[in-house]
């Protein structure tokens, strides 16, 4: 092991030994509602703080996003008419605005790490200096994942002086850098494209955003990974060659941005627009050791089940790719492979540019809807079915779920009847010969067990 996994080793029995944490999650985030804490409705977002014990109170970062119902006709500043009311991070940068309510309100998430809790207290202790006496709530954090429970516990209160929420900690860099200017003012909302030089990077990894679909570097930092920029995009497509509708081409049309923020604790990059479907929306929540990209498949009728998938960069040539359905795997060299078509679980790529072990899943009641995967590798693809419609002329690994119902029903909810299709993909990100895609999809699905009380 080189000198910097030895490091982080060590500060892992280090964190295990001080906090007493047992919970064995690190990468993990603990989400809370509002609702699940009354304490908090008369306390200002900007005014939670929280804090472990560990022979005393240790503060540790805590992070409130407002949410509120907003219609997407407000988030497109009235250039379309989206005439649809849904739940969103609200964002004063953008159109969305702030939310109304400065309170913690019943919809609104609070956010910590699973690494960051520790001990219960003890019974006869107060609380910590620099807090509202009588404003604590105490939340008990509970991880089953595999079979065996371990505990931790947090406690969250009102501050009554300088303390800062994020505790001295930023485990998130975002820079949102939109090209033409400031948003509200330059962002081209009818027709796009809108150029950007967005990036995210935390010690475990680091992206990049040329556009508001163009997802079109990552590179893997965690322990003695290469840092090698090992994604030419992330891509969606209709169909293999189709090139009428492709990540450009959302980018293209109407679009906007539902939230552009940064915590201490992590960031939220939210937006919407893909050509037909105006109310198509994808959210990225960045974390220090993770990812979740949730997207909101909301469109008419008749359109072919899209893929969505990676395709990777000449760096990440040599690594290996698995999946729940080729779990023996196949080496990314841009020469072709069978690799056996299921529906995906997870997926995982590993070698001495890092790992990446990613969870899938879809929440939808369209009757039947059939999900499968795709796969291409091939570094000098024919035309046709092998066309590449957007970045590089090579195919790296290409991978990622594909929805094979086709026609889809209608997924808009501004007509009715429709259904609903949410997918999800969760990233870990490992260090090299670390990616384990089965056991990563079990923890991403493995829900944390909260149990909320007063304190003291």
């Amino acid at each position: 092991m080189s000198k910097r996994g030895l490091a982080r080793l060590a500060l892992a029995v280090v964190a295990l030994i001080v906090t007493g944490c047992t919970l064995n999650r690190p990468a993990d985030p603990v989400v809370l509602t509002g609702a699940q804490l009354p304490a908090l409705s008369s306390v200002a977002a900007v005014d939670v703080v929280a804090f472990r014990w560990v022979n005393g109170w240790d503060q540790v970062p805590i992070q409130v996003d407002e949410r509120k119902d907003v219609n997407f006709t407000t988030v497109y500043n009235g250039a379309i008419s989206a005439n649809f009311v849904t739940t969103v991070y609200a964002d004063p940068g953008t159109f969305t605005g702030a939310d109304a309510n400065a309170n913690v309100d019943a919809d609104d998430e609070v956010v910590f790490m699973a690494k960051d809790v520790g001990l219960e207290a003890p019974s006869d202790a107060t609380g910590p200096a620099g807090v509202v006496a009588g404003s604590g709530a105490k939340v008990k954090v509970r991880s089953s994942l595999g079979g065996a429970d371990r505990d931790g516990w947090i406690y969250l209160f009102k501050r009554s002086g300088g303390l800062s929420p994020g505790a001295g900690e930023s485990y998130v860099s975002y820079d949102f850098q939109l090209l033409s200017g400031a948003y509200k003012t330059t962002y081209k909302l009818q027709d796009g494209p809108n150029a950007e030089n967005t990036t995210v990077s935390t010690p475990y990894y680091a992206g990049h955003f040329s556009d508001r679909w163009l997802n079109d570097q990552l590179k893997v930092k965690a322990g003695d990974a290469s840092e090698v920029d090992i994604l030419d995009r992330h891509k969606a497509l209709l169909a293999p060659g189709n090139c009428g509708r492709s990540e450009d081409t959302f980018d293209d049309a109407e679009g906007a941005f539902v939230t552009n923020k940064v915590g201490p604790v992590r960031a939220i990059r939210s937006y919407v627009g893909a050509n037909s479907g105006p109310l198509t929306q994808r959210e990225h929540i960045f974390y220090e050791q993770r990812q979740d990209v949730r997207t909101f498949l909301r469109v008419h009728s008749g359109i072919p089940g899209p893929i969505d998938f990676f395709d990777y960069s000449a760096a990440a040539v040599g690594m290996k790719y698995r999946n729940n359905a080729n779990t023996g795997g196949v080496t990314i060299d841009g020469a072709p492979d069978t690799v056996t078509a299921a529906q995906l679980a997870w997926e995982s790529v590993d070698g001495p540019q890092g790992g990446l072990s990613m969870a899938h899943s879809f929440t939808t009641d369209i009757p039947g809807l059939v999900a499968s995967s795709f796969y291409f590798d091939d570094s000098t693809p024919g035309g046709g079915a092998e066309t590449q419609c957007t970045g590089d002329a090579q195919a790296i690994g290409q991978s990622g779920p594909w929805v094979r119902t086709n026609p889809l029903p209608n997924t808009d909810p501004r007509t009715t009847p429709f259904n609903s299709l949410t997918s999800t993909r969760t990233i870990y990100f490992e260090e090299p010969g670390k990616a384990d895609g089965a056991a990563r999809s079990a923890q991403a699905a493995s829900p944390f067990q909260l149990t909320v009380s007063s304190f003291p």
